[in-house]
C-alpha cells in the first residue's frame, strides 16, 4: 500500500512552487557546506566507506546470506553458527581497535631511555665499564658504571609513572569499547566477548550498553544513542531500521550504529557489517595516529646538546689519548686509552645535567597539575613557554557556558526576555495557531519545547526538605512551599490576571519543581526559558515525537515532527491527524528554507522588507554579542499510523516564527588573562561557530579586540591590528592575504569547523608560528595532534581529543593556560642557570686529566670523583634553580625566536671560558699545595705518573732526600685529588650567586650574546 508522504499531507492551500523550497533548500545548503565542513570526516569514510544503509531488509540478507535473517520478523532473525564464527576468525582476525594512541605502560618505561639527555648518562655507565674491562683492578669503574645504570632506571622509572599518571588523567580511549556483548548465532542469544564478534554477526543492544562494531540495525524499538565520542554531543539520538535514500550519508541515516556508541533508551538488533579496524572508530584512530606528534622544543635541544658534547668529548678525548700516546712513545698504550681517553670521555659527560633535568621536568610537572594542567608529555612544558599563537574555542575558554536567553525577536518585533517571563502561560492556552493569530509566541514556546533534547530532573522529597532548611526571611514563603507540595494549585480564580502573590508563588514553584536541567547548553537555556514561562512538561505530554533529525555542523538545523497525542476532531477526515514540524537552528539557514514568516497580522509570503527587518534584528543582536537561535514551523495531516522517514521528508512548507537571542558571559578571568597574553606578546585567535557579527561583538567585550568604529567589518580590515574572518572564506584565502591576515595580534574565525581549524593551524606553522590549539570533539583531533601544543578540554565526549592531546585543562579556564605558558618560560630560565651551573664543572675534570697527559703528574680527579661531582655535590644546588621564582617581566616580553638556544654560545662561553678557568685555576693551586706541603718539588714530579703514585710503585726519593714508598705515594695522590675535589666544590657553591645575576648578564644582553655570534 501507498504510504503518503509529507508533501502529499500538507495543509494549507500551498502551490507546488512554494513546496519546492523548504527543506529542500535546507539540504542543498548543508550539502554545500558538507564538502567544506565534512572534509575531515570525509577523508574517514573514504577509508571507511558504507552502502548498507541504503540497503533494504532483503538485500541486507542477499548482502549477509550466512546471518539468515527473518524478512518479516527481523528480531526472530537466526544469525551464524558457530563454524562459520570460527572461520571467520581465523580468516579476518578478532574485532579489535588498535589502541594506537594508548601506549602500554612498558613501552612507555623503555622510551625513557632513549631521551636524548640520558643517553649521556647511558654512555658514562658504558665508558666505565669498558674501563674495568680494560683494567680489571680498577673495580671502583664497575661499581660506578652499575650504579649509573641504577640511577638511570630510577630516573626513567619516576618520569614514566609521572607521565602515565597525565595519560590516567586523560585516558578514555577504551571507555568508549565495550568489553562483552550479546549476539544471536544459531537463533540463540548468548554473551561473549566483544573482540569475538565477526562481520555478519547479529548484536543486540539494550539500554546501557555500547556498540561493539560498526552495526547495520535491522529491528528497533524507541532504540535511542548518544555518539559523543564522534561529535561531543551527549544528546540522544533517536534510531531507525529503515533504510535511507541513496542520497543520504551513512553519518545522516541513523540506522548504522557506530562502534562506540552507547544505548541510552529502547532496544534494537543490528548486523556486524565492519569490525576491528575497519569501523569507523578504527580509522579515526588510524587518522590521528597519520598526524604524527610535533617533535617538541625541549627534545630538539636534547639532540643539539648530545651532539655538540658527543663531539666535543671525541676530539678532546682523541686529543688527549693521542699526546698521551706520544709522550709514552705507545708504550703504554693500553693505560693511555683507559686514562687519556675514555677517563676524558667519562669527564667531559654532565652525568648530573639528565637527573636535574628530569627531575626538574617532574616539579614543573606537578607545579601545573595543581593549577589543572595535566602534562601527558613531560618535555613539552617548556614549548608552552615558547608558543607564539593561541588558538582556542569561544565557548568554554572565553566564556562561562552558562547561557541564558535574553531577547526575543518574532511577529517582526523585539521583546525583552525579562518582561515576557513575567507574562505567565497557563497549560490549558498553549494551543498552536498559526495562521489566524497576531501573536505566535506559543508556537514559538512549543517549538523551543518539542525541538529540544534537554531534559529536566524532577526534585525528590528530600530536596525540598533541604529547600525548607534555606534562611527565608519572608514567612509567606513557607506557606507556599506548603501548598506546593499538595496536588496542585488548588483553584484556579477566573481572568488572565495574577496577583502578586500568585504570581510569585508559581515563579517559586517553576525555581524548585526541578533540581536541574541537563543537555546541550543552548537547549537547557531555551528549556528553561520556556519553564519560566509556562511549565515544560504539560507541552512534552500534548505532543508525540515521531521523527528527529538531530542538530550538527552540517545541516545546522534540527528538526523534530511530532503529532497530537489527543485527537481535536477539527478535520474533516476522522482518520486523519495533525502532524507539526517544529525546526530550530542558524537563522540565516532557516530563512532561506522558509517561504512564509509570521507576524501580527497572521503568517505572511516572505519578501524582501521582511528579509531587511530580519537582518536587522540579527545585526542589532549580534552587535550586542548575542548568540541567535531561530525557529520554524509547519503543519500537515496523515495518519496516525504512518512511517515517517528521513526519505519522506523532502517538501515542507515552512514559516519563520522568530528568534532567540541568547547570551554566553566572558569568565571573570578572561579579560585579565587576554592581557597577560597581550604583554607576553602571544597572539591570540579565536575560534567560534558564530555569525561573525556576534563574534566581533563577543570579542571586544571580552577586551579581545578594541571596539570598532563602524561600518563593514570584513577580513580586509588590514590597517587594525585585529582581522575577522568567515569561515567560508578561508578556503578562498590566497597567501598574500594568509600573510596579512596572521601578521595581527588578535584574529576573531567566525563560522568555523574543526576542519577550518586545520586548515588555520597549517597556515601558521608555514610561518613558524608554534601553535597551541584547543578542543573538545574527535574532530578536533588530528589538528590538536598536530599542534606543537595540543590542549583538550575536560568536556563531555572529548574522549578522542583528550587521548591526541599533550595537555589538558580540567576547568576550561583561560588563566591556567596563561599560567602553563608562564611556567613554561619559567623553566626554560631556569634550565638555563641550571646548564651554566652545571657546565662550569667540566672544564676543571679535562684540566685533571690533561695535566697527567701533558705535564705526567698524577691523575687530579679518579674516576669515581668525576662522576660523584656530576651525581652527588652538584645536583641539590642545581635542583633548587628549579624552585627559582620568576623575573618580574617573565610576561611582559615577547616570546623568544625559534633560533634561540638553551645552550647557546654565550653560557658555554661563561661556563667553559670564564668560570670553568677560574675554578680550574684554584683546583690546580690547591692540588699542588698538597706536594709542596709534603715538601716534594713539583719538578721533579713531572712525567711520574706512570712510575710512581700507585700501590705497587717503589721508593719515590727527591732531591732533598726525602723518601716516599708506595704507601705514601699513595696517601699523597689521594689527598691532592680531594683537594682538586673540595675546591672544585666549593668553587661551584661560590660562583653559584652568580649565576643568578653575571649569567643572567651574559644569556639576555644582546651586546654580549652579539660577541659569540
Amino acid at each position: 500500500m501507498h504510504r503518503p508522504s509529507i508533501i502529499s499531507t500538507l495543509s494549507g492551500a500551498t502551490t507546488e512552487k512554494q513546496q519546492n523550497g523548504a527543506l529542500r533548500r535546507i539540504d542543498s545548503i548543508a550539502e554545500d557546506g558538507t564538502e567544506k565542513y565534512n572534509e575531515l570526516l570525509q577523508d574517514i569514510m573514504s577509508h571507511c566507506t558504507f552502502f548498507e544503509h541504503t540497503l533494504t531488509i532483503e538485500q541486507l540478507n542477499d548482502f549477509f546470506p550466512l546471518s539468515r535473517l527473518n524478512l518479516v520478523n527481523p528480531d526472530r532473525s537466526q544469525g551464524l553458527n558457530k563454524d562459520e564464527v570460527i572461520n571467520h576468525l581465523a580468516k579476518h582476525g578478532r574485532n579489535i581497535v588498535c589502541p594506537v594512541t594508548r601506549v602500554a605502560a612498558i613501552k612507555v618505561f623503555l622510551s625513557q631511555f632513549l631521551v636524548s639527555f640520558r643517553m649521556l648518562l647511558l654512555m658514562s655507565a658504558v665508558l666505565c665499564l669498558i674501563i674495568f674491562l680494560f683494567d680489571t683492578t680498577r673495580t671502583f669503574d664497575l661499581y660506578l658504571s652499575i650504579i649509573l645504570i641504577t640511577i638511570m632506571i630510577i630516573m626513567c622509572a619516576i618520569n614514566s609513572i609521572e607521565e602515565w599518571r597525565a595519560r590516567i588523567q586523560v585516558r578514555g580511549f577504551k571507555t568508549v569499547i565495550p568489553s562483552s556483548c550479546v549476539v544471536v548465532r544459531s537463533g540463540q542469544p548468548i554473551r561473549v566477548n566483544a573482540a569475538d564478534i565477526v562481520v555478519g554477526d547479529l548484536v543486540l543492544l539494550s539500554a546501557g550498553t555500547r556498540v561493539p562494531a560498526d552495526l547495520r540495525l535491522i529491528y528497533t524499538n524507541n532504540l535511542k544513542m548518544e555518539a559523543s565520542w564522534i561529535n561531543g554531543d551527549m544528546d540522544p539520538v533517536e534510531f531507525t531500521a529503515c533504510a535511507a535514500s541513496k542520497g543520504v550519508n551513512a553519518m545522516e541515516a541513523h540506522n548504522i550504529a557506530f562502534n562506540g556508541c552507547l544505548c541510552l533508551h529502547g532496544d534494537g538488533l543490528g548486523i556486524v557489517i565492519k569490525a576491528g579496524n575497519d569501523t569507523l572508530l578504527g580509522s579515526l584512530m588510524d587518522m590521528i595516529t597519520k598526524v604524527g606528534s610535533q617533535v617538541t622544543g625541549l627534545e630538539d635541544e636534547h639532540v643539539r646538546f648530545v651532539n655538540f658534547i658527543s663531539l666535543l668529548a671525541l676530539s678532546m678525548a682523541t686529543t688527549t689519548f693521542l699526546i698521551g700516546a706520544a709522550a709514552t712513545r705507545f708504550s703504554l698504550i693500553n693505560n693511555t686509552f683507559v686514562n687519556g681517553f675514555l677517563v676524558v670521555l667519562v669527564a667531559s659527560v654532565p652525568q648530573g645535567l639528565p637527573v636535574t633535568l628530569g627531575a626538574a621536568l617532574i616539579i614543573i610537572a606537578r607545579r601545573l597539575a595543581k593549577k589543572q594542567l595535566f602534562m601527558k608529555r613531560l618535555d613539552v612544558a617548556e614549548t608552552l613557554g615558547a608558543a607564539t599563537v593561541l588558538m582556542c574555542e569561544k565557548t568554554g575558554i572565553f566564556t562561562s557556558n552558562n547561557i541564558t536567553v535574553t531577547d526575543l525577536w518574532h511577529d517582526l518585533k523585539y521583546f525583552d526576555g525579562s518582561v515576557h517571563c513575567a507574562r505567565r502561560i497557563k497549560p490549558y492556552e498553549m494551543n498552536i495557531e498559526i495562521k489566524n493569530t497576531d501573536d505566535h509566541l506559543i508556537a514559538l514556546l512549543t517549538t523551543m519545547t518539542i525541538c529540544n533534547q534537554a531534559q529536566i530532573e524532577s526534585i525528590g522529597s528530600g530536596d525540598i526538605e533541604e529547600w525548607r532548611k534555606l534562611p527565608v526571611s519572608n514567612a509567606d514563603y513557607y506557606k507556599t512551599v506548603d501548598s506546593l507540595t499538595s496536588n496542585g494549585f488548588g483553584p484556579q480564580p477566573d481572568g488572565d490576571q495574577f496577583t502578586f502573590q500568585r504570581s510569585n508563588r508559581l515563579n517559586i514553584r517553576a525555581a524548585f519543581q526541578h533540581k536541574s536541567i541537563t543537555g546541550n547548553p543552548n537547549e537547557v537555556a531555551l528549556l528553561r526559558y520556556v519553564e519560566e514561562m509556562t511549565i515544560v512538561q504539560s507541552i512534552r505530554e500534548k505532543y508525540e515525537v515521531v521523527y528527529e533529525l538531530p542538530f550538527n555542523g552540517q545541516r545546522r538545523y534540527h528538526l523534530v515532527i511530532a503529532r497530537e497525542k489527543q485527537h481535536s476532531g477539527m478535520l474533516e477526515d476522522e482518520n486523519l491527524i495533525k502532524y507539526y514540524i517544529f525546526v530550530k537552528g542558524a537563522p540565516e539557514v532557516l530563512l532561506i528554507a522558509c517561504t512564509r514568516i509570521a507576524t501580527e497580522g497572521g503568517e505572511q509570503v516572505l519578501n524582501e522588507d521582511h528579509y531587511k527587518q530580519f537582518k536587522e534584528a540579527y545585526r542589532r543582536f549580534g552587535g550586542e554579542g548575542r548568540s541567535c537561535i531561530g525557529f520554524a514551523i509547519s503543519e500537515f495531516e496523515a495518519l496516525r499510523d504512518v512511517q515517517i522517514t528521513s526519505s519522506d521528508i523532502a517538501e515542507c512548507d515552512l514559516c519563520f516564527l522568530g528568534v532567540a537571542a541568547m547570551y554566553d558571559p566572558p569568565r571573570e578571568t578572561t579579560i585579565d588573562s587576554l592581557s597577560k597574553l597581550r604583554s607576553a606578546g602571544v597572539k591570540c585567535f579565536m575560534v567560534s561557530g558564530d555569525h561573525p557579527t556576534t563574534a566581533l561583538a563577543i570579542a571586544t567585550q571580552i577586551g579581545l579586540v578594541k571596539q570598532p568604529d563602524g561600518g563593514t567589518i570584513s577580513v580586509k580590515n588590514y590597517e587594525e591590528d585585529w582581522s575577522l574572518v568567515h569561515g567560508e572564506d578561508i578556503p578562498r584565502l590566497t597567501p598574500t592575504e594568509w600573510d596579512q591576515i596572521l601578521s595581527k595580534d588578535t584574529v576573531v574565525f567566525a563560522r568555523t569547523t574543526p576542519p577550518l581549524k586545520m586548515i588555520i593551524l597549517k597556515e601558521c606553522q608555514r610561518r613558524n608560528e608554534i601553535m597551541i590549539v584547543t578542543g573538545d570533539s574527535a574532530l578536533d583531533a588530528p589538528a590538536i595532534k598536530k599542534a606543537e601544543i595540543g590542549v583538550a578540554t575536560d568536556a563531555a565526549g572529548s574522549v578522542f581529543a583528550r587521548e591526541a592531546s599533550d595537555l589538558i585543562i580540567m576547568d576550561s579556564d583561560l588563566k591556567h593556560i596563561v599560567l602553563g605558558i608562564e611556567e613554561g618560560r619559567l623553566l626554560y630560565d631556569n634550565l638555563k642557570k641550571t646548564i651554566a651551573y652545571v657546565l662550569a664543572h667540566l672544564l676543571p675534570e679535562l684540566y685533571a686529566v690533561m695535566l697527567s697527559f701533558l705535564f705526567g703528574y698524577p691523575m687530579g680527579l679518579t674516576t669515581m670523583q668525576v662522576v660523584s661531582i656530576g651525581l652527588i655535590t652538584e645536583v641539590p644546588p642545581s635542583l633548587s634553580l628549579t624552585y627559582e621564582t620568576p623575573e618580574k617581566d617573565i610576561m611582559q616580553k615577547g616570546p623568544r625566536p625559534r633560533t634561540s638556544r638553551l645552550v647557546s654560545r654565550s653560557i658555554l662561553a661563561y661556563s667553559y671560558l670564564i668560570i670553568g678557568n677560574i675554578i680550574a685555576a684554584g683546583c690546580i693551586s690547591a692540588y699542588l699545595s698538597v706536594f709542596i706541603y709534603y715538601g716534594i718539588p713539583l719538578d721533579e714530579i713531572l712525567f711520574t705518573s706512570t712510575i710512581y703514585w700507585h700501590s705497587t710503585s717503589g721508593n719515590f726519593t727527591t732531591s732533598t732526600g726525602l723518601t716516599f714508598n708506595a704507601a705514601m705515594q699513595v696517601r699523597i695522590h689521594g689527598q691532592a685529588c680531594a683537594a682538586w675535589h673540595v675546591t672544585l666544590v666549593m668553587s661551584q657553591v661560590g660562583f653559584f650567586e652568580i649565576v643568578y645575576g653575571v649569567a643572567k648578564t651574559l644569556l639576555y644582553l644582546p651586546e654580549i650574546i652579539s660577541v659569540f655570534r
